[in-house]
């Protein structure tokens, strides 16, 4: 982990390594968070800034500050499990099967797991097993229980999806911002985690947007509504724009639920249905987010600001609880109905907190393993 040296909202914290070199947008945060008295400093990163030598991969030089984090790091810089957890595994015996798509869970006479059926290269294949995990994400892991009918005693499969309020507020500056370079959203506020006097529960966390422009004119389509001349036109000033967003609380509800659609996929497996709305809550969170992302930009020098909405992150559906009869999954990932059925993904969140979920997961995945392992 990259971060600095003195995190205001948690001095006890320690980084191993110095944070990513700052960009304009970057700058353009810090400044105006200053100027509207918001605390804001670099955020902590699960990167390299500085070489480092990787058992069983080897080189993950530091950060080049290429900006593709989210398309990929050609540097190895970005922690990611091809450069960490999976050549640890097969150097340990794991084998990988690319290009394999489970589509069935079968059981033993006792009510276990005893062999997984995937399909690869068009054919059917099954593999025997004394264990299983999933680890397939909100979607795709009760997308699979449903299909199969396990582990829903509770009737709490595919309820309780949440997805974090994350609405944009993007600046036009005068000088180019070119925001795409560099670590995107190097910056971080937590000054609303709990704002003082909020008319809503929970809070959200904020930090500096940075993205390449095909993911700068999606957002601008499905958030602002943008189309044909005006969505071509703000491309055209593409460089100029700097933006701030959130991660803000999304309340658990059973309304907000993943089910199988009637129509199914080129597997014969019914595809997910998602119904999720916002609640008043949320919608709280953003009205309240907006104006003072608005104040950042614009005390920053932005000359105009627009806004885009949108949420991040899939979370819960297969939530984890001390009460099997109100959960899916005991609190170390082990499923109530199927003893050696595990889930080690972020279906398991009972709540969404405001922070990103990735490193949440590994600290959980690591805990469920112990506990597997100790089974």
């Amino acid at each position: 982990m990259a971060g600095p040296a003195h995190y205001p909202w948690d001095p006890s914290r320690r980084y191993r390594m110095a944070p990513p070199a700052r960009n304009a947008s970057s700058d353009a945060m810090i400044a105006g968070c200053e100027a509207v008295g918001i605390t804001a400093t670099d955020a902590p990163v699960a990167l390299n800034t500085e070489d480092r030598q990787q058992p069983h991969f080897g080189l993950r030089q530091a950060c080049v500050n290429s900006g593709s984090c989210h398309q990929g790091c050609r540097a190895a810089a970005k922690v990611s499990m091809d450069t960490t957890y999976l050549p640890f595994a097969v150097a340990h015996g794991a084998e990988i099967r690319p290009d394999a798509t489970v589509t069935g869970i079968e059981l033993d006479a006792r009510g276990r797991v005893a062999a997984v059926v995937y399909v690869q290269d068009g054919r059917e294949l099954r593999q025997r097993c004394a264990a299983l995990v999933l680890a397939a994400g909100a979607v795709e892991t009760p997308r699979l229980l449903l299909h199969t009918g396990l582990a829903n005693g509770s009737g709490q499969v595919g309820r309780n999806f949440m997805a974090h309020p994350s609405v944009q507020v993007w600046g036009r500056f005068d000088t180019p911002m070119r925001s795409h370079r560099g670590y995107p959203s190097s910056i971080i506020s937590e000054d609303m985690v709990r704002p003082a006097g909020a008319d809503f529960a929970g809070g959200y966390l904020m930090q500096n947007l940075g993205v390449m422009p095909l993911t700068f004119a999606t957002t601008l389509v499905r958030g602002g509504g943008l189309w044909g001349p005006a969505l071509t036109g703000a491309m055209d000033d593409y460089a100029y724009y700097s933006g701030a967003g959130i991660n803000g609380e999304c309340l658990p509800s059973e309304r907000n639920r993943l089910t199988l659609a009637d129509e199914a996929d080129a597997l014969g497996v019914p595809r997910a249905r998602i119904d999720f709305t916002t609640g008043s809550n949320e919608d709280a969170i953003t009205a309240h987010a907006v104006p003072v992302l608005r104040s950042i930009l614009e005390a920053a020098g932005a000359r105009s600001t627009m806004v885009l909405d949108r949420t991040a992150h899939t979370i819960g559906t297969c939530r984890m609880g001390d009460d099997p009869a109100t959960s899916v999954v005991d609190p170390h990932g082990r499923s109530w109905d199927v003893p050696n059925l595990w889930i080690s993904d972020n279906s398991t969140f009972p709540s969404s907190l405001t922070a990103n979920p990735a490193l949440t997961i590994m600290a959980l995945s690591l805990r469920t393993a112990d506990a597997m392992l100790a089974a």
